[in-house]
């Protein structure tokens, strides 16, 4: 076996071998993925892929065998992710930030477009219905066939009257012709239903609503499967924080898979429920935190876990079998099923690690050959790569810490400048894996700690749990512990830290340099929320008092209600006066997840208490970063403003 992968193990040496020199230009890790979201075709003949050509998204469907079958640039939209859903149609994802008038807030809308390879054309899905629907996707696109015509199965908004904030129309899911562009209705739904699951023949076979309880303040998750004409209710549950997932069906095609909660345990586990009487049977696998990998037709073909690496746990047949030697060509790396033939013949694989910027890879599960795509950050080599690891130090309450350090290469790791980068959600974690962001501040000669704080994802429910209430405190004080850490260590210079974080790093770093003091040199805040009390009110007003969203909301701020004092006590733009130290706030015109408001109060507040700051806008940019120049303009006024308040030399 290992000689019928020295293909693969020469195209991993050829990655990680160049001599050393000075890191590449910021362009270089700052630029949009060279390559994303490679597709195989079912007849594993062909590839799809989103590329980056200059600044702009274009889809590139290309033959194994060389010529370029299709190209399509999808106007102003940003394209998302890709699925293939015959070998002559290509399913495109896109969203745009739009409003729909008289019916939605502004909001990052997505939507379908179907491209033909055969004759080059691309439509918007659905192109007409007889039902007056919102031409937006809401839940998961299913490709199918009836007779030989190619068709999706996707959930639809119907409007009846109103607007979406009033429930007056119901989602339901709908058939759409992938030629004609026209969608009929397979199942009505109502105001509760938010997802289906469906056979690729049509047949559905589960759906999933979820109810708010205004007078309970809860809500009531429900689980039906379809029997005759009729729903049977075959799992529910209560509860203002968790609810169930629905993932697919199983490969063998007798259950459904769900995950629920695990009280022994203390953790989501996956758990069958028979199609055949509804029954709830036993958890799935070892008692872990665990996420599912479902194919396109909606079948769980197993699941991931996260040690150093994403590793898979896979229940289909075929691919349990062939998945340890394929895995096992990449040894210290992370290994990512990116995409897949039916068969599973053929194999499109995303390989990243601590010293390589990330590569595609097709590999042929009977010639045991595997030879490179493309990959992401062609600019980025090897050597252009800072050294990563893991390392793990004490909060000062005693709860162990995990965090990702990020160091320049050529440099002793000795009285290093550094920059905190806490990461987003908060519910999220960072690992080893390439992350240009730090990857590009390292270039320039700074350290980065980009600690796994409480409230993250990478431990388990309770490390998760252990942020509720503590924005602005623990949540906080677990970033400049690590700076401690680091100091005592010998390895960061203690007096030139600055801190830098986007959505919820953009609050911490706010957070840093007003709840906290004399830890950081300088704050910048990409998107960072300034005004809980405000933006909770507004939330409220939107969606309403006892919506999922601001029940979360109430539980991660630790707060009973809007009015709740705490909520000034720990919005940074309210402690303007308490800054001493150059401040740069970074915010997308175009965000629909923190508003752009939220750095206009900040900025105003610091301009009315007389602080240093710098504002940047980023016109037509949402949350995410999805535009090559905008991305860059960030990244370039944000090095720009380190390298002039805290120097790396």
């Amino acid at each position: 076996m290992i000689k019928k992968f020295a293909g693969a193990a020469t195209a991993v040496a050829i990655l990680c071998s160049s001599s050393a020199h000075a890191g590449a230009p910021l362009e270089a890790y700052g630029a949009l993925p060279s390559i994303e979201s490679v597709q195989i075709s079912p007849d594993g003949s062909a590839l799809a892929l989103i590329a980056t050509v200059g600044d702009e998204r274009r889809i590139i469907v290309k033959s194994l065998s060389g010529p370029v079958l299709a190209s399509a640039v999808v106007g102003f939209r940003k394209v998302r992710n890709l699925m293939w859903a015959d070998n002559e149609h290509v399913l495109v994802e896109a969203s745009v930030t739009t409003s729909i008038d008289d019916t939605t807030y502004v909001g990052e809308h997505w939507q379908a477009v179907s491209l033909n390879v055969r004759t080059g054309e691309y439509k918007q899905l659905p192109v007409k219905a007889l039902d007056s629907i919102l031409n937006i996707v809401q839940g998961r696109l299913q490709p199918g066939v009836e007779g030989k015509t190619p068709v999706v199965y996707t959930p639809l908004y119907v409007t009846v009257a109103g607007n979406m904030q009033r429930r007056s129309g119901h989602l339901d899911l709908f058939k759409i012709d992938l030629e004609s562009g026209f969608a009929r209705r397979v199942q009505m739904g109502d105001n509760q239903t938010y997802d289906y699951l469906t056979k690729p023949d049509g047949t559905v076979l589960a759906k999933v609503g979820y109810k708010n309880n205004d007078h309970t303040n809860d809500a009531t998750w429900t689980l039906s499967i379809r029997r005759g004409s009729s729903w049977l209710d075959v799992a529910k549950t209560t509860d203002a924080r968790n609810t169930p997932e629905l993932w697919g069906v199983s490969p063998d095609g007798t259950s459904i898979i769900i995950d629920t909660w695990d009280k022994q345990n203390e953790l989501w586990r996956p758990t069958s429920v028979a199609l055949a009487d509804g029954k709830v049977g036993d958890y799935l696998g070892p008692p872990r935190e665990m996420d599912g990998v479902v194919d396109a037709n909606g079948v769980v073909l197993g699941f991931s876990h996260r040690n150093e690496y994403i590793e898979y746990d896979f229940i289909e047949p075929r691919l349990k079998s062939i998945w340890p030697a394929f895995r096992g060509a990449f040894r210290a790396q992370q290994v990512s099923l990116a995409s897949y033939t039916p068969d599973f013949k053929k194999l499109i694989l995303f390989v990243t690690s601590s010293n390589s910027a990330g590569g595609y890879y097709i590999a042929d599960t009977t010639t045991k050959r595997v030879d490179p795509i493309g990959s992401a950050y062609p600019k980025v080599s090897a050597a252009d790569v800072a050294n990563v690891r893991m390392i793990d130090y004490t909060a000062a309450d005693g709860l162990p810490i995990k965090a990702v350090l990020t160091t320049p290469k050529g440099r002793a790791e000795a009285n290093l400048p550094l920059v905190v980068l806490p990461h987003g959600g908060p519910q999220s974690q960072d690992d080893v894996t390439f992350d240009w962001w730090s990857q590009a501040l390292a270039s320039r000669g700074y350290a980065v700690l980009q600690p796994n704080f409480r409230g993250s994802t990478n431990m388990d429910h309770a490390f998760m749990e252990a942020g509720n209430g503590e924005w602005g405190g623990k949540m906080q004080t677990d970033l400049s512990d690590g700076v401690a850490f680091l100091a005592r260590a010998g390895v960061i210079d203690a007096k030139r830290v600055c801190i830098f974080g986007g959505s919820y790093g953009g609050y911490a770093a706010l957070a840093g340099v007003t709840l906290q003091k004399g830890v950081y040199r300088c704050a910048i805040s990409l998107a960072g929320p300034s005004d809980l009390a405000g933006r909770l009110n507004d939330e409220i007003v939107k969606y309403g008092d006892t919506s999922s969203l601001i029940r979360y909301r109430k539980r991660v701020y630790g707060v009973q209600d809007a009015d709740d004092p705490k909520l000034k006590a720990i919005s940074p733009a309210r402690h303007a006066d308490s800054v001493e130290v150059p401040v740069l706030l970074i915010h997308g015109k175009d965000d629909t997840v923190v508003p752009f408001s939220e750095s206009q109060k900040m900025a105003s507040a610091l301009r009315d208490a007389k602080k240093p700051y710098e504002f940047v806008t980023l016109d037509g940019e949402d949350h995410w970063l999805s535009n090559g120049a905008t991305r860059m303009q960030m990244l370039t006024a944000a090095v720009a403003f380190l390298e002039k308040n805290n120097p790396p030399n």
